[in-house]
């Protein structure tokens, strides 16, 4: 099987080259030593001088994802310090810190199948997108993060509190990994592609006052749980 990576392109070139060479004498035109075999000759393929890849074999079209060891979870990703409000209404001024750099990525083995189309069909599967869209009309792929692409964090910078309150601006984003098996109808002689994604989807914002319990329940266990971190990192609580 092949390995490989959406957003890499791998290409081998072998050159082979004739070394000629004399010593002690002069050459003349009838001793001046074989001249290079034509691109393609017989003898060049005989000496391996010329090889040419096999084309990467294509997954076929209409096969059917089977996904596992799904996980998803809201991760911090960008936090300001604590800023006290001294005047109302006073907006953040504290600069967002990046946390994380996670970068978006897909790695199969077996045919070659388009990233494209792999990650509309894990958005299908997360419910970020409809199952009936065509993925060639969706713009920014499938709301996830594409092959290559790292996470940004969200600095929204409009954040207003009370006087008196310490406010912390976070982000965060909600990362995805999963495996996947890809299969053709009716293939039962016809190899699977096998792979991983590693990518996010939606995204999380807010401001917090550093004295104010956490919410619970409202926004779900998951996002509480990148809240939590942004309290403890800033507000030291």
């Amino acid at each position: 099987m092949k390995r490989t990576r959406a957003f890499t392109c791998a290409a081998a070139v072998l050159v082979a080259g004739l070394l000629a060479g004399a010593s002690g004498c002069s050459l003349t035109p009838e001793d001046t030593g074989a001249k290079p075999k034509p691109t393609g000759s017989p003898t060049a393929a005989q000496t391996g001088a010329e090889q040419v890849s096999a084309p990467e074999e294509r997954a076929c079209k209409g096969g059917t994802y089977t996904w596992f060891n799904l996980q998803s979870q809201y991760v911090l990703n960008g936090v300001t310090d604590a800023q006290l409000i001294t005047a109302k209404p006073t907006k953040m001024t504290e600069p967002m810190r990046r946390l994380r750099t996670d970068q978006a990525s897909l790695e199969s083995e077996g045919p070659r199948l388009d990233a494209k189309a792999v990650f509309y069909a894990l958005s299908v599967r997360i419910g970020l997108a409809d199952k009936g869209e065509d993925p060639e009309d969706l713009e920014g792929w499938s709301g996830l993060g594409e092959p290559g692409a790292y996470a940004p964090f969200y600095d929204d910078g409009d954040w207003t509190g009370g006087v008196g309150s310490r406010l912390v601006a976070f982000s965060a984003v909600e990362m995805v990994d999963v495996d996947f098996r890809y299969t053709c109808k009716g293939g039962r002689h016809r190899e699977p592609t096998v792979g991983h994604v590693s990518t996010w989807g939606r995204d999380l914002s807010g401001a917090l006052d550093c004295e104010d319990p956490l919410p619970e329940g409202a926004s779900g266990a998951a996002r509480e749980a990148a809240v939590r971190e942004a309290v403890r990192l800033s507000c030291g609580r």
